[in-house]
């Protein structure tokens, strides 16, 4: 591991600054184990603990370490690679994990989605990288992230976000989170990047947190439910009898049909996936991003 004082100072910019944060990072770039304790957390492992109700580390394995996501499959030839920590789930044509039983993912109300991504730019498509299946034969899954493809010349991401109240007073009701082009978030591709997103069933808020930072998501932070002026309020999903990683719910064939050809399995590699029945805070995004990326 390569160590130089210029090196601390650029990461401690890196942290401070959201521009700079958004910068490919290194391997070499961060000491594992130099920072102090950071606010009341000594490992990752301890933020917002009791609110974890998956985490995939994919140390070798597809399994769910806390242990409520069960029924895992493996489909294709993923492969495990050298991770942000350990090591790390590596996509490609034709392959995903599913999971038979999506556990206590199918009852989130409010939530938070971390994770490590490394990816290249794709041209062809959208890559699914994780969906709570709604097996009701419709379309779109419950709740879902894609990265579509990216023909420009600028490296900013174009992600999208996708989830549903399904409930008697607000049947059927799709939220999708997709900003233009001018707010995407720049030079995402060729190194590990931590995204999160949080969605507060109290307040009806959605936000966006790259590399440890709050992103400007601008007005569609607000989730209206289009009845009144009501917030969207707690989520509620429908028939999320599955859970699948690095595919589009119509990967599993079926009663879902088959992919259409812009349907693309998610080619890149992921680490530390965690998702939360809560929307965590800000700092508490950002002491993860930064006792992550201290191996800690």
């Amino acid at each position: 591991m390569k160590f130089s004082s210029f090196k601390i100072t650029i990461t401690a910019l890196c942290i401070l600054s959201l521009g700079a944060c958004t910068q490919p990072e290194l391997d070499d770039d961060f000491i594992v184990g130099a920072a102090p304790k950071i606010g009341e957390y000594n490992t990752s492992a301890d933020v917002a603990s009791a609110n974890l109700v998956a985490y995939f580390p994919f140390e070798g394995s597809n399994a769910d370490a806390k242990g409520g996501v069960t029924g895992g499959k493996t489909v294709g030839n993923p492969t495990y690679v050298t991770g942000r920590k350990g090591k790390a789930y590596k996509g490609a044509d034709g392959a995903f994990f599913s999971y038979d039983n999506p556990g206590p993912i199918a009852t989130l109300t409010s939530y938070t989605t971390s994770m490590w991504l490394n990816t290249q730019k794709h041209t062809d498509g959208a890559e699914s990288v994780f969906v709570v299946v709604k097996d009701d034969k419709s379309f779109w899954g419950n709740f879902f992230m894609l990265i579509e493809g990216n023909g420009s010349g600028n490296n900013k991401m174009h992600m999208k976000l996708h989830f549903e109240k399904n409930s008697p007073a607000v049947p059927n009701v799709e939220h999708w989170v997709d900003l233009p082009e001018d707010m995407r978030p720049d030079n995402m591709y060729g190194g590990w990047k931590h995204v999160a997103f949080t969605y507060d069933a109290a307040t009806s808020k959605h936000a966006w947190f790259i590399n440890g930072q709050k992103w400007n998501i601008g007005d569609r932070e607000e989730r209206k439910s289009g009845v009144g002026t009501a917030g969207l309020g707690a989520l509620s999903f429908k028939a999320a009898t599955k859970f699948v990683i690095g595919g589009f719910q119509q990967h599993l064939g079926g009663s879902f049909g088959g992919a259409d050809v812009w349907m693309r399995n998610y080619r890149g590699a992921m680490d530390e996936f965690r998702i939360y029945n809560k929307a965590l805070t800000a700092q508490e995004i950002n002491a993860l991003f930064q006792l992550e990326i201290q191996g800690r």
